[in-house]
């Protein structure tokens, strides 16, 4: 892990250089320190060096009460993407709220919790995938060449639209290739995905729109919009339709969840119960159930299809919050269950028995 780290004072950043060296004996790590004196050389670092994460002091110049630092953890914010660590005496004039991967911390804060944060922070993969020459530059380069290259013509040709309009067409059909690519490991098998990645979280849409999960204000409960999308997209919609997501704690899910949990019931109910909440969370027990998993602070549920509301769009904006969006991927699917199972009520049913002896 390259590590930048912008610091005036030299005996700290020698403190900095001792217990990087230690935390590498100890824990197997690499982290390489990159120490700059200034705020000049902390500025030229940025544009001539790859960086996996930044220790920044605030105060970079003696007898001054600028927060030099500022302007390189902005550039950091602005224009690059890895983890930045502000460490100074100084972080209680800083109102930028902290998230994961951008922390204050005090000065005299222990030093390896710090470099714990940043390794468990690299360990994930994140800067290698996103980072300046990540996984992501990588795609972006086959994409150009062995896909775009062969393409370009159409958007070079195409009187129809603006360059503006080029620009947003030529990103999606890039992102969809990334997204193809990603589809497949190496052995060309469907990966599994994680449970986090069926959510967008803040929402992206500026507007509320099919798939996103909402909350009733007055009481707590989750619902997700059903509305079609192009009625959303056109703001055609008088209506919204929501689909009840039945939390963990209540409904099916809790009724199984308990059974197993408490375990005090016949093997074959206790058995049952393991084999219906499997399928649920497989969405092979019934079509008037969907299964979303817990992320953060959106409990997991079952979408409840026999459970709809109609909500007047004035209505909607006064009394329900969007917390999330279900990613188009997976919302394709839920839409296509929940049309599968209205379109096939009262359907006549065949005579299974019958069938089967003509068969044998």
């Amino acid at each position: 892990m390259n590590l930048l780290i912008v610091e005036n004072e030299k005996e700290q950043v020698q403190l900095y250089l001792d217990v990087i060296k230690s935390f590498n004996n100890s824990n197997r790590t690499n982290i390489i320190p990159f120490p700059m004196y200034s705020l000049e050389e902390g500025k030229n670092a940025l544009l001539t060096s790859d960086y996996d994460a930044a220790i920044i002091d605030l105060k970079l110049s003696s007898n001054s009460v600028e927060l030099e630092g500022m302007e390189i953890v902005n550039s950091i914010l602005e224009n690059l993407r890895f983890p930045v660590f502000i460490v100074s005496g100084s972080i209680g004039q800083i109102e930028n709220p902290e998230n994961a991967l951008f922390k204050k911390r005090l000065r005299d804060s222990d030093f390896k919790i710090v470099l714990k944060e940043l390794t468990d922070i690299y360990n994930t993969g994140i800067i290698s995938i996103l980072g300046k020459r990540g996984t992501i530059n990588d795609y972006l380069n086959k994409i150009f060449w062995n896909h775009l290259s062969t393409s370009m013509d159409i958007w070079i040709d195409d009187p129809s639209r603006s360059p503006e309009e080029k620009q947003k067409s030529l990103l999606r059909y890039t992102l969809l290739h990334i997204q193809e690519y990603l589809e497949l490991s190496e052995e060309s098998d469907f990966e599994d995905y994680h449970p986090a990645e069926i959510y967008i979280t803040p929402t992206v849409k500026p507007r509320v729109f099919t798939g996103d999960i909402v909350v009733e204000n007055n009481t707590g409960n989750n619902y997700i919009v059903l509305t079609p999308s192009c009625d959303l997209a056109q703001a055609k919609a008088n209506n919204i339709l929501l689909a009840a997501v039945e939390k963990e704690d209540t409904g099916l899910l809790s009724e199984k969840i308990n059974i197993i949990k408490k375990r005090k019931a016949a093997p074959e109910i206790i058995a049952d119960a393991e084999t219906t909440l499997k399928a649920l969370i497989n969405n092979s027990y019934s079509n008037k159930y969907h299964f979303l998993p817990k992320y953060k602070n959106i409990s997991a549920g079952i979408i409840n299809f026999q459970k709809i509301n109609s909500i007047r769009v004035k209505d909607f904006k006064d009394n329900f919050t969007r917390i999330a969006a279900i990613n188009s991927s997976f919302t394709k699917d839920i839409v296509a269950r929940f049309s599968y199972y209205y379109s096939r009520q009262g359907s006549p049913d065949f005579d299974i028995e019958e069938i089967y002896s003509s068969l044998i």
